[in-house]
């Protein structure tokens, strides 16, 4: 059996990791243009451990308009099909922004109010977790990564959860 290259367990780049969606991609509903920039992190053992936890989500385009983005439909349908098509995107987002609030909060929303305010299903909440949680799972099963790493992972992804009153 071949030995596995050692893992640094540090904390992996000082440069901010940046999942930047444009207007365009989102007025076009074009998830595939997403996706085509998402596999460079899962193309390698070393990249998908030296990525973890350090992408932040952005939505451009949107500077002049008043509403919040979890108050455009647009933006929340292209949200949507992130979520559904990518599951590591939990694996990969920060937990010290706002990345995985909004992905949540457009995936698992039942009512917008407006001004970011939102009526959170428990049931799409509970969904979306389990789906967030098998793609950590699933990065962590195909490059054999630590088991206690995972854990940590987890437990910090309910802590923002739960900070922002989703859990």
């Amino acid at each position: 059996m071949a030995q596995q290259p050692r893992l640094d367990l540090r904390p992996g780049v000082s440069e901010p990791v940046v999942l930047l969606i444009s207007r365009r991609e989102v007025d076009e509903g074009d998830i595939a243009s997403v996706l085509s920039r998402l596999k460079v992190f899962l193309a390698t053992r070393e990249d998908a451990w030296l990525y973890r936890g350090q992408m932040t989500l952005i939505v451009a385009g949107y500077d002049n308009d008043p509403r919040e983005l979890v108050d455009i439909p647009e933006v929340r349908s292209l949200l949507r099909a992130l979520e559904k098509s990518w599951p590591q995107w939990a694996y990969f987002f920060n937990q010290v922004d706002d990345s995985i609030k909004l992905l949540l909060s457009c995936v698992a929303g039942s009512r917008f109010l407006g001004r970011g305010a939102v009526e959170m299903d428990v049931d799409l909440v509970a969904a979306a977790l389990g789906r967030a949680f098998g793609g950590m799972n699933m990065v962590f099963d195909r490059f054999g990564f630590p088991e206690d790493e995972l854990e940590k992972m987890c437990n910090g992804f309910v802590e923002v959860l739960e900070q922002a009153g989703m859990a």
